[in-house]
């Protein structure tokens, strides 16, 4: 298809309509009124499929709106060429062109972008449909039964149509100033220029041709020139220009505004039919409400389920943060928090307990089989202390390297030890090899601290009461558990230099 088609029908018009007299340029005007419309249509379900699933909608609504308002103009055709009824209003017609404002009106209203809610565009369709017909119905009580129009009647439904078109084309020029891609900025500039010039050209035939004996359909078929134009912006190739920046309190406004400015128009038009016909204005302003209902329920519900889908990803991605990536167990930060939380807990009176565990030549054990060797050791190692602790409420964690730390809950020393012993020899009894180890398996040393948890300070004392008693029980010669004892450590610095002295052990 070539983008220079719009421009020969329109030279192919301007030759028919000036070289033929009037026994030919009647029919071909109203032929050409039909075809212009058919010819942008196909443009635009063209256009439409060279973008992805969003903006293709936008172009098919727009093709199926110019479809039917093709079809209102092959009625008016049939009604003046075929059965001679000239210079009247034709019901079928009419409604046609009301029902090709709908998939427009759908268009600007709806954010039909959204294609994980489809409910949620049904119901905006429906209530587009439904201001189509209602409007459709309010019209055409302007005109009497015998579709002989009365002179103010006629005036007041001009006057009424001028409102619409001006109405839709604002509504594309707002579009077009806050979309947020090329594509739909595309989409929503073809659709402003086409209905502002359709404005422009439908008022001024309206009001100075339409309707007058002295001014032949030639006249009227003047309005071709808006669907070339819009053939003409369904032709060209998609844009790649950089899109400015739109506000995005604006954008926000726009899209959620819209579908609420459709339901007020179809309240207002519904309030106006419902004093020439009750039954059908009280069932539009039932569907508007119903509408704003029906929508507001399923944006709520929407929301609802973003947020517990958000909670959901927040919850995983809190696990991930807390969780050992080699071990699966929790990791030094969770322990952290959970000792914070554990003195914070004034419910709880009695005596926490931490238990600092390492793994004995755990570097003899990398270096004789290999650091995939140590990894599966460490794997093994958390899988059986995590079964043998057995309380949902304890807390193991990797402390870092081949140390492990637990949190026991209202764990007196002589429990405490009991639990830490229990823990020695389900590892123990594991029989993983290491052959640099004196009982040539992996065994663990645990050092034991227990105490009220009455602040941070206490906390962190009893950490560093556990480090100083796995450091005693590893000069007494690993393999075992050791209660702290009650000598404190004088200082952080002399805290310090245990620890690092626990470290060149381990190594």
């Amino acid at each position: 298809m070539s983008r220079y088609l719009p421009i020969g029908f329109l030279l192919l018009q301007v030759l028919v309509l000036t070289l033929f007299g009037p026994a030919v340029t009647g029919p071909a005007s109203y032929i050409l009124t039909v075809s212009a419309p058919l010819l942008a249509a196909v443009a635009a379900l063209w256009r439409g499929r060279l973008h992805e699933t969003s903006v293709r909608s936008g172009w098919y609504a727009l093709s199926l709106s110019l479809t039917i308002w093709a079809v209102g103009a092959f009625g008016n055709l049939w009604q003046e060429m075929v059965l001679h009824r000239q210079y009247e209003m034709y019901r079928s017609s009419m409604l046609a062109f009301n029902l090709a404002v709908v998939p427009t009106t759908f268009l600007l209203a709806s954010d039909w972008r959204l294609h994980d809610r489809q409910l949620l565009r049904v119901v905006d369709a429906l209530v587009a449909l439904a201001l189509g017909c209602t409007y459709f119905e309010y019209t055409w009580s302007m005109i009497n039964d015998h579709s002989a129009p009365g002179e103010a009647g006629v005036a007041y439904l001009v006057w009424l149509l001028d409102f619409q078109n001006l109405y839709l084309a604002a509504g594309a020029l707002v579009r077009w100033h806050v979309a947020a891609d090329r594509d739909e900025r595309d989409l929503f500039r073809a659709l402003a220029v086409y209905l502002s010039v359709y404005f422009v050209i439908v008022f001024i035939n309206d009001h100075c041709f339409a309707g007058n004996p002295a001014f032949g359909p030639e006249y009227g078929s003047v309005v071709t020139l808006a669907f070339a134009v819009l053939c003409s912006f369904a032709l060209r190739e998609p844009s790649t220009a950089p899109v400015r920046a739109v506000n995005p309190t604006l954008l926000r406004i726009v899209r959620s505004g819209s579908p609420v400015l459709l339901a007020v128009a179809l309240l207002a038009a519904s309030l106006f039919l419902i004093r020439v016909e009750y039954s059908l204005g009280c069932a539009g302003i039932l569907i508007a409400v119903l509408g704003i209902g029906v929508r507001t329920t399923l944006i709520q519900v929407h929301q609802i389920e973003h947020r517990e889908a958000l909670s959901r990803k927040a919850s995983a991605l809190q696990a991930i943060a807390w969780t050992d990536a080699l071990t699966g167990v929790s990791n030094r930060h969770f322990f952290t928090e959970a000792l914070t939380r554990a003195w914070r807990d004034e419910r709880r009176t009695g005596p926490q307990a931490i238990l600092m565990i390492d793994i004995d030549h755990f570097k003899l054990l990398n270096d004789r089989y290999g650091h995939p060797v140590g990894d599966g050791c460490l794997r093994e190692v958390a899988r059986a202390l995590q079964r043998a602790l057995g309380r949902p409420d304890d807390v193991l964690a990797r402390y870092g390297g081949e140390e492990f730390i637990v949190l026991l809950r209202d764990s007196p020393p002589a429990v405490a030890q009991v639990v830490a012993e229990r823990l020695r020899a389900t590892v123990q009894s594991l029989r993983i090899e290491n052959a640099g180890s004196p009982e040539r398996v992996v065994t663990i040393t645990i050092g034991v601290a227990s105490a009220a948890l009455t602040d941070g300070a206490a906390a962190a004392r009893m950490v560093e009461d556990a480090d100083r008693a796995l450091y005693e029980a590893k000069c007494a010669g690993r393999n075992q558990v050791r209660l702290t004892t009650d000598r404190p450590i004088e200082d952080v610095e002399a805290a310090a230099s245990i620890s690092a002295r626990h470290r060149r052990l381990s190594a």
